[in-house]
C-alpha cells in the first residue's frame, strides 16, 4: 500500500475509532507530575488508536506488544511518535498522533506516560 493510501486508511480509521468511547479508569494513573500530564495528552490524542490497537498500535496493557518496543529505547519511541512510522508489519503511526498542534515536548510526555504504562503491565504479567 502506498504512503498516500495508508494515510487515507488511517484517517478513516481514526474518524471511526473517535466515535468509540472507553473506560478511562482502565489506564492506571501512575504517579508523578510528568506522567500525571502525559496521561492527559494520552488520553486527548493517542488513546484512540492505542486504546482499541487501530492501525497496528500496540496497546499499553498488553505485556507481548510492548517489551520489544521498550527495548528500543525512549530515543527511538520519541522518533517514531513525533516524525511518524510505517511498522514493517503496515502498522503505522501518523506525525504527532495526528495532531500537529501537540509539540515535540508534550508528544515525548505522552509517550513517557504509554512507555510507564506498558512498563506496568509487564511487571504485573510477571507477577
Amino acid at each position: 500500500m502506498c504512503a498516500p493510501a495508508r494515510y487515507l486508511l488511517a484517517a478513516n480509521l481514526l474518524v471511526m475509532a473517535s466515535a468509540a468511547s472507553a473506560d478511562n479508569s482502565a489506564y492506571v494513573e501512575l504517579q508523578g507530575p510528568e506522567l500525571t500530564q502525559g496521561r492527559t495528552l494520552w488520553l486527548a490524542n493517542c488513546e484512540t488508536c492505542h486504546g482499541y490497537g487501530i492501525a497496528g498500535a500496540p496497546i499499553p496493557m498488553q505485556a507481548s506488544e510492548w517489551a520489544p518496543r521498550l527495548e528500543k529505547g525512549k530515543s527511538v519511541l520519541y522518533d517514531h511518535a513525533i516524525n511518524g512510522y510505517f511498522g514493517p508489519d503496515d502498522s503505522m503511526m501518523p506525525e504527532r498522533g495526528g495532531n500537529p498542534d501537540l509539540t515535540d515536548q508534550e508528544v515525548m510526555s505522552a509517550v513517557d506516560y504509554m512507555t510507564a504504562l506498558a512498563a506496568y503491565y509487564i511487571q504485573l504479567e510477571r507477577k
